[in-house]
């Protein structure tokens, strides 16, 4: 076996175990979203850069005043960051994340924009569903 074949295995061994870490990694944030869903409507954002700081998720909650309920925030540059409890937006309603009223005491810039992405994609999707039943209930 050659020294260019060797290599070549080492890197496919690591490229596959990266694969199998991402993949337990998205399943324990999957884990984490099942126990906000309980709570009410579920949305996830994503602010950051992939190379320039890294990304972050987060997981808003609301409940049916569109006042959020819990959270969790994803952030790290490795695939062993976990998910952790984000507080900093509980009690906010999504109007005020959306405007920049209220902004989590100090969260880094991609958390906040992870906040506000996943704040939009609530409120869209309750817009989608309050204009679903308006238009059921004209047939």
């Amino acid at each position: 076996m050659t020294n260019l074949t060797r290599i070549l295995l080492v890197i496919a061994a690591m490229w596959a175990a990266q694969l199998a870490l991402a993949y337990m990694q998205a399943k324990r944030f999957q884990a984490d979203l099942s126990s906000l869903r309980k709570l009410g409507t579920v949305a996830v954002g994503m602010g950051g850069r992939r190379y320039r700081g890294g990304r972050a998720f987060v997981a808003l909650t609301v409940d049916g005043n569109e006042i959020v309920q819990d959270g969790l925030v994803l952030k790290g540059f490795t695939v062993f960051a976990k998910s952790r409890k984000l507080d900093n937006y509980i009690g906010f309603s999504l109007d005020d994340i959306l405007s920049g009223q209220r902004e989590g005491a100090n969260d880094p810039n991609k958390v906040r924009e992870a906040a506000v992405m996943s704040a939009q994609h609530i409120k869209d999707y309750l817009s989608r569903s309050d204009q679903g039943e308006k238009m059921g209930r004209d047939n």
